[in-house]
């Protein structure tokens, strides 16, 4: 089916590959459709993004995308900034979409990034569905960071951590110098929850949170049929579950509450999800947690709070996570859930600006890609002179389980759980969550075969 005629293009937000000659039969666009060819209304499947969030791919023949282990790695950047530099800490999403805005919307500043590791440019929400899709952990880099940085025309330093923050000389002082700046950008990310464990193997445990992590991960469950624990039925934790039992190992998930998803979905949707898991073979273990973890005779055991006790191999937290804030507060920026920004996206010191998984715009924490491009964007016009603000919009999260799809919105903040069923079909339902004032505060949509963004928009706007 590929000929040198079809194209393949990137998605900005979230690195989905859309590849003419494969088409997305998913969304309605049959094999061979071309780039003109895909309507307006089409969404990534992965983040929900527009069709002109797709970048060509001019260096990737179809069927052919380049990896990083074919990129010779140039000699270290040594730049050091400078009073005319914007300065990019972190290397993720938000880092990487700061960088990306600001050449888009044609500013030529002076931009180093630096990143605490390699800095390649993945899509971390494909982290937990590429083992049933037969990806490696390499096949995720869709670019590496010199590419990426050479096409984007910045600065990058790589393996780079910064240890301190000095904004009254505006330098930063790093583990190779010190580095000036004359606006400085924080993409700092953030880290899994600990959890208090006892026992000889409570270090033996795996937190996925960027592609490291999971390669480590990959090299165990590639050896063979395993059983697989994973701490934490949130977003990530039943998205693993799905992909990791997709791919032939044994699933057990603990968690504290009552049924999966409880923090996203209502009581009823939720527990359909888990009953077509555990059709799926996974098995749940709710209202307790893991306590201890022992290692013997080649295999773990596992001690649950309520008596229950197991054999696995591998344990995977997925628990939650906590804004990487540490920086900031050595520094003295104000700090609530996150790193505290106004609707610029500035700190409580000038000239600093925080987005991401780190930063908590008026006391919220945006941890979704398409606000945090959102954010990215704010900051750039904000860097370049525009007076732009961050709206708060609602947020659809696509919960990626093919076992059962799955996507919920909330619209208002409320504490009463009254959610009714208003459709409902043999594979799925849909949901809505009044508030006290009987104002529509959040919808969620169930096992529908065309799960598509779109059809929560006409809710939640």
């Amino acid at each position: 089916m590929h000929s040198k005629n079809y194209e393949r293009w990137i998605c900005e937000a979230c690195g989905f590959i859309y590849d003419e000659a494969q088409g997305d039969p998913d969304s309605g666009l049959a094999p061979g459709t071309c780039y003109a060819d895909i309507p307006e209304g089409w969404e990534c499947p992965l983040c929900g993004m527009r069709k002109s969030d797709l970048r060509l791919l001019t260096d990737s023949p179809a069927g052919d995308l380049r990896k990083t282990e074919h990129i010779k790695t140039p000699d270290r950047c040594e730049c050091r900034g400078g009073a005319e530099y914007i300065v990019i800490v972190g290397a993720g999403f938000a880092g990487w979409s700061v960088a990306e805005a600001l050449r888009r919307i044609g500013s030529s500043a002076p931009v180093l990034l630096i990143s605490s590791c390699r800095g390649d440019f993945y899509s971390k929400p494909s982290l937990s569905g590429a083992l049933a899709d037969g990806k490696t952990a390499q096949d995720l880099i869709y670019e590496d960071a010199f590419s990426r940085a050479q096409r984007l025309n910045i600065q990058i330093r790589t393996d780079t951590p910064v240890i301190q923050l000095d904004p009254s000389r505006k330098r930063l002082i790093t583990s190779h110098g010190s580095i000036a700046y004359g606006k400085l950008v924080l993409a700092l990310g953030a880290h899994q929850r600990e959890l208090a464990l006892r026992g000889n193997a409570a270090h033996n445990v795996h937190a996925v949170n960027d592609l490291a992590d999971y390669m480590k991960l990959r090299q165990k469950l590639d050896s063979g049929p395993k059983l697989v624990t994973i701490l934490g039925s949130g977003l990530i934790g039943c998205e693993f579950a799905d992909d990791i039992s997709g791919a032939g190992h044994a699933v057990t998930m603990v968690d504290p509450n009552h049924w999966p998803l409880s923090r996203l979905l209502p009581e009823e949707m939720a527990i359909d999800l888990q009953k077509q898991l555990n059709d799926k073979g996974i098995v749940f273990h709710l209202g307790t947690i893991l306590t201890t973890l022992e290692y013997s005779a080649g295999r773990y055991r596992a001690v649950l709070q309520n008596g229950v006790t197991f054999e696995t191999d591998i344990v995977v937290i997925a628990a939650g996570l906590i804004p990487n804030t540490g920086l900031a507060e050595r520094t003295g920026l104000k700090v609530d859930k996150g790193i505290s920004v106004d609707l610029q996206m500035q700190s409580s010191i000038s000239d600093i600006y925080a987005l991401g998984d780190c930063a908590s715009v008026e006391g919220t924490v945006y941890s979704y890609i398409e606000p945090i491009k959102h954010q990215a964007e704010t900051i750039a016009e904000n860097l370049t002179g525009q007076r732009s603000l961050f709206s708060k919009k609602p947020t659809i999260i696509k919960v990626k389980t093919p076992t059962f799809p799955l996507a919920a919105c909330q619209i208002r903040k409320t504490e009463t759980r009254a959610w009714t069923v208003v459709e409902r079909q043999e594979h799925g339902c849909r949901m809505e969550l009044t508030d006290e004032h009987g104002e529509l505060a959040a919808v969620a949509i169930s096992g529908f075969e065309k799960l598509a963004a779109r059809e929560l928009y006409k809710y939640c706007m």
